[in-house]
């Protein structure tokens, strides 16, 4: 297999400013019905659920990706004709040189339970590895960026400039252990720290710009939940692993992840700093 050509720093600034007002458009689409009286709520074949917010949101990020980056194939949750065959895209994305993975929206049900802890997200994979990323808070407008040319950068809802983030390593006390809003009672628990709960990648924007320590998740995700917040986290200093501390790696069969952690710098990475 050719060795993939990295976007540069330049490239992905580039890419990022033309990414942010796909991203608002998409987050307006998703708000609008979030406000509306009742949500019209489907079954996916996998019985998750999907909304006509997924939906719209997925055809505005497809459409708009194609015009942005059209060498880079585009692999959505809310596209079946990638959950019925992986084998159809694979020599499309051999062959390219990046392609993306994106949540239209993740924490559908969370938007179906109007607590607003739900985001859109557009990790960019390059080699097997989570290469660029970006998150966005439709209820809130959080909006994140970072990867491994790029540093970790955060827009506040309104702010006109992006600042940038870093992890915090671990404080000694005051902690902050962060789970999933539905999942988070099975995780394991580390002593001594506060426990939070949060819906959505928006948990890796929370590691990233230091009001969380770590996040561990040993139930299933699949790939386009963490490939964009795990490119930010890592491009604020932090960590992402597998559970056994091998790399949390992309183009797995199903998209299916195993579990994993993320963190902010240990002792030794800051030491080596």
């Amino acid at each position: 297999m050719p060795q993939q050509k990295q976007p540069s720093r330049i490239d992905l600034l580039e890419i990022a400013e033309g990414l942010e007002p796909i991203l608002v458009q998409a987050g307006q689409a998703i708000a609008g019905i979030y406000h509306q009286p009742e949500h019209r709520v489907q079954t996916k074949y996998d019985q998750t659920p999907v909304t006509e917010a997924d939906l719209a949101s997925h055809d505005l990020l497809v459409a708009a990706l194609t015009a942005l980056t059209p060498a880079w194939p585009v692999v959505s949750e809310e596209d079946s004709q990638h959950h019925r065959s992986q084998s159809q895209l694979s020599s499309r994305l051999v062959s390219a040189e990046a392609y993306w993975l994106i949540d239209p929206l993740d924490g559908t049900r969370e938007f179906i339970a109007r607590t607003g802890e739900f985001s859109i997200n557009c990790g960019l994979v390059v080699g097997r590895e989570a290469f660029f990323g970006m998150l966005y808070a439709p209820i809130g407008g959080a909006m994140y960026r970072g990867g491994q040319t790029l540093s970790a950068q955060r827009k506040l809802h309104a702010e006109k400039n992006w600042q940038e983030i870093r992890c915090r390593g671990m404080p000694a006390t005051g902690g902050v252990q962060i789970s999933s809003r539905r999942s988070g009672q099975s995780q394991p628990h580390q002593q001594g720290m506060r426990h939070d709960h949060l819906g959505s990648a928006l948990k890796f924007g929370r590691i990233a710009e230091a009001t969380a320590d770590i996040y561990v998740r040993s139930g299933p995700t699949m790939e386009w939940d963490t490939c964009a917040g795990q490119a930010i986290v890592q491009a604020a200093g932090g960590t992402v692993s597998c559970l056994d501390g091998s790399p949390l790696l992309y183009g797995k069969s199903g998209w299916r992840n195993p579990g994993f952690i993320a963190r902010g710098p240990s002792a030794g990475d800051q030491a080596s700093r």
